[in-house]
């Protein structure tokens, strides 16, 4: 029963030297006096949902993300973004279900609803910033790996560039994950490297403005 319990909340899987855990946390993250909050909750014996709620000048933003994991491979089946930006003169609404026997996704984007097949893995921001983990191997850097993106009722591309932070800003060894864009905007992510393989820090480009978000604190579950 007590190895039952404890692998329902963990899963286990090898990075070279030490092991990367997955399992419930709250996240706080700021940025000149805005604030995101980040989720990961067990729901059930398969599904994970992890939510993250974002308060900030320009805008306010709602994501949530139900999964499993299958072989170290994230698959989602329901997705959720909420944006109010600019005084609200940019708003969109997505939702999506995804069913894996059916191969199908059902979405929303604002009024627009629609449906199309895919073939293999989709991810959201929530469920990409996992998967980069799971795929993140320590004797194979640096590397890009690509990934299918779910974005307003289409599937895009999304490349990432992992290596080994050598800026020497932070006192414990740490991961740097480079979003390679088309655009001159932005967008990293930094990995502690301990066994939960924790984002310390975000940064985002916004085109008029940026923040870099950094952790204030997590609580893990049972604490």
């Amino acid at each position: 029963m007590v190895k039952n319990l404890f692998f329902s909340f963990l899963i286990f899987f090898s990075i070279n030297s030490y092991c990367l855990v997955l399992t419930e946390y709250e996240n706080f993250y700021e940025t000149d006096g805005a604030y995101v909050i980040e989720t990961l909750k067990k729901i059930d014996e398969k599904l994970w949902i992890m939510e993250s709620t974002a308060e900030h000048s320009l805008f306010k933003f709602y994501q949530k993300s139900v999964f499993y994991v299958e072989n170290n491979r994230i698959y989602s089946t329901e997705m959720e973004r909420r944006l109010r930006a600019f005084g609200g003169l940019r708003k969109e609404n997505q939702k999506y279900l995804i069913n894996h026997l059916t191969k199908e996704v059902e979405y929303t984007f604002n009024k627009k609803e629609g449906k199309f097949n895919f073939d293999n893995p989709l991810y959201g921001n929530l469920t990409l910033q996992l998967q980069l983990k799971f795929d993140l191997r320590r004797d194979d850097l640096p590397h890009t790996t690509d990934y299918l993106f779910l974005d307003k009722g289409k599937v895009k591309t999304k490349k990432f560039f992992t290596e080994i932070d050598t800026s020497n800003e932070e006192s414990f060894p740490s991961f740097k994950i480079s979003e390679i864009r088309d655009d001159d905007r932005e967008y990293y992510l930094w990995f502690k490297e301990d066994e939960l393989l924790t984002t310390y820090k975000i940064f985002n480009d916004f085109g008029t403005r940026t923040a870099t978000w950094r952790l204030k604190e997590s609580k893990l579950s049972g604490e």
